[in-house]
């Protein structure tokens, strides 16, 4: 600080002493050349006058240099001093030149024009400074009377006697480095005197700074400056009351310091201590979890089952379920909690709970899956809700009847064919209102055909590039695993998506299953908990989509798996299937012509002690085939009413038919007793 103030002033001394230099040296250079303008002209005006007593007539016959001699005025100088005159030149009243001394050169037409000039009335002496550093001036001799006679110029120059600068200019650098050098050493000595305070505050702040006291001796010279009555005084005593008040804050801190880390401590290792018992609980839960979801999926040569289950957190909400029914059906779920962690995992144990025990008190998978939302409600304090998709394979019929509520619907994988999503049943998530009513949907399924159920956790999965796995990607996938088993099936699709997502943090449960129906004969010749009661209450359904040539071999093969499962004889299945197909076709050409895709069109069939009945619906216009007009059978077939013949036929080879509307709805029912085999060979 004392350095960079020093310099500053003598920076600001030294630029000043030369500016008073150079303006000393500019008034010399000034005064020189008016002292050389006046001496020229004091010597003109005294070689006029000492040339006045001359006879100017005679001046061009005359010896100039003899009257210049004669009448010059004497310097009192020596001969080298005398040379300051360099030249002189006389002239007549007219303006000519009447002579010039010895050697001088010949003069032009513009220097005389002086002379005519200074001879004009009240005109002086005209002085000229020349372009070699000499001077020249020109006056009028003038007589008595005042009267212009001549004129005389003269030329003087300093050479020989030098300026006044020449003369002295050793005085002057003496003068200038002594001014100088006190001027340095006084801006010394004052930047000392006003940098010293500031250094030594300097000093103590960077002592403060770093947590110590100031050193004695910097401390005592700043309590002896705090003492004089000027603004460093006061600065400093300013700055020593701040330090003193900074030490004992920094002591007060210290100790709070200290007292808040041994807090900290203490409360750092009850987090700890807290944490891990977190961890631990999380850790159990973790393995409750896990004992949950079944390991040991039911083993039937009939069908195969394979599932998969990863929680994005320690604990999840996804949950799977796959068991076989008291009836000896193959009952299994995918569901997925809403939100992550702890609630969500209790809600995945309830539900999974509930719903296996739904499922073997109610035959029917819509009315187990309405039981099982009517007690989640009663119980969801967190208003948790759960997508879930349950369903029931016979594995006897090769059917399977399945709710969905509100899940991502499965993809069904026939042999040979391309993977589609089973149709949507309408039923919201579970848990969300109670006294809900779930439809249910029944599909046969053939030898092969297996189901890939899944989690949003696997299409929404994310890369690195924040891209997610999609729909698309899955079906391109499972479209190349079309005949692969339930196992090998499940691992492709989590091979590439482990593949898809790297590295990328799992933000979502993952889980999926896999089924596939393979047929057969049961195992068993009696299955526990089955018997001819639960058969006569229990429908067996199916979905008929709208399209002959598919569903007509489907419905027909649905019926022959169930009469074949009940001992049902060809006479029955040959009436039951006949019925069907003019039902059908009756529906989709008469009641849906060109729109057939908007139809809805269910079968149902159930045994009932020592009868047959199955259950037609559709949601076509009204038309009760019992009042359908009896055909003529002598006309010609193009002549008869369309549709007449086979529902006269129904009508005649049933024991009972019988026709309402509801909901919108035609509602068929037939009923048929059951032939014995003696009596279907007599």
């Amino acid at each position: 600080m004392a350095s960079r103030i020093v310099g500053m002033i003598s920076v600001l001394t030294i630029v000043g002493v030369i500016a008073a230099a150079a303006v000393l040296l500019l008034l010399a250079l000034d005064s020189e050349e008016q002292s050389g303008q006046q001496s020229a002209k004091v010597l003109s005006e005294s070689v006029a006058r000492s040339l006045l007593s001359a006879d100017l007539q005679a001046l061009e016959t005359a010896d100039v240099d003899a009257l210049i001699r004669v009448n010059a005025p004497s310097t009192g100088e020596s001969d080298s001093d005398a040379a300051e005159l360099t030249d002189i030149w006389v002239f007549n009243a007219q303006a000519r030149l009447a002579g010039s001394s010895e050697g001088a050169r010949q003069i032009s037409r513009d220097e005389i024009v002086p002379a005519r000039q200074s001879m004009e009335p009240d005109a002086g002496t005209l002085v000229q400074g020349l372009p070699d550093g000499s001077y020249a001036a020109t006056t009028a001799i003038r007589g008595p009377d005042g009267a212009s006679v001549g004129a005389v110029r003269v030329e003087f120059t300093t050479d020989q006697i030098g300026t006044h600068f020449e003369l002295y200019q050793t005085e002057y650098l003496i003068g200038v480095i002594v001014i100088l050098v006190a001027l340095v050493l006084a801006s010394w000595f004052l930047a000392k005197r006003l940098a010293r305070p500031i250094g030594l505050m300097v000093r103590a702040a960077r002592a403060v700074e770093d947590g110590r006291q100031p050193e004695p001796g910097v401390a005592a010279s700043l309590r002896n400056t705090s003492l004089t009555r000027d603004e460093y005084g006061e600065l400093a005593g300013v700055f020593l009351d701040m330090a003193r008040e900074v030490g004992a804050r920094e002591i007060q801190l210290n100790a709070l310091v200290e007292d808040r880390t041994a807090e900290l401590s203490e409360k750092n290792q009850a987090l700890e201590t807290a944490q891990q018992e977190i961890r631990n609980d999380l850790e159990m839960a973790h393995s409750v979890q896990a004992a949950l979801v079944p390991s040991d999926l039911p083993e039937d040569p009939r069908a195969g089952v394979a599932a998969f289950m990863t929680p994005a957190l320690d604990v999840g909400g996804d949950f799977y379920d796959a068991f076989m029914t008291d009836d000896g059906r193959l009952a299994f779920a995918i569901a997925d909690v809403s939100g992550k962690g702890v609630a969500s995992a209790l809600m995945m144990a309830v539900g999974r709970a509930l719903l296996r025990s739904a499922a073997n008190q109610h035959p029917d998978p819509s009315d187990a899956v309405a039981s099982t939302n009517d007690q989640l409600c009663g119980m969801n304090p967190k208003e948790l809700f759960i997508t879930a998709f349950f369903g029931v394979i016979d594995l006897e019929l090769g059917t399977l009847t399945y709710v969905n509520a509100g899940h991502d619907p499965p993809y069904l994988i026939r042999p040979n064919e391309e993977p589609e999503m089973i149709p949507h049943t309408g039923g919201i998530a579970l848990g969300v209102l109670p006294e809900l009513n779930y439809a249910e949907t029944t599909i046969p399924l053939d030898p092969g055909t297996a189901l890939y159920l899944y989690t949003d956790g696997i299409t929404e999965a994310e890369n690195d590039n924040g891209q997610q796995f999609g729909r698309e990607r899955l079906e391109e996938k499972l479209a190349g695993t079309n005949g692969a088993g339930p196992k090998a099936l499940m691992d492709d699709i989590l091979g590439d998506l482990r593949q898809f997502t790297g590295d990328a943090k799992q933000f979502d449960d993952i889980t999926c299953m896999a089924l596939q129906f393979v047929g057969g004969a049961s195992p068993e010749p009696y299955i526990p908990g089955r018997g001819e009661t639960h058969l006569a209450s229990g429908w067996r359904r199916m979905v008929v989509q709208p399209t002959l040539e598919s569903s007509l071999p489907r419905v027909a093969a649905f019926v022959e798996r169930f009469a074949e499962a009940q001992g049902f004889g060809a006479t029955e299945v040959y009436r039951i299937n006949l019925a069907l197909d003019e039902l059908l076709t009756n529906t989709i050409e008469h009641g849906f012509p060109g729109r057939e895709q908007e139809a809805d069109i269910s079968v149902a069939i159930r045994s009932e002690g020592d009868s047959v009945i199955v259950r037609y619906e559709d949601n076509g216009p009204e038309f009760n085939p019992l009042q359908a007009t009896e055909q003529d059978t002598e006309l010609e077939l193009e002549e008869r009413p369309i549709g007449g013949l086979g529902l006269q036929l129904i009508a005649s080879t049933f024991d009972d038919v019988n026709y309402e509307r509801a909901d919108g709805r035609n509602v068929t029912t037939l009923r048929q007793s059951r032939a014995t085999p003696s009596e279907e060979s007599d």
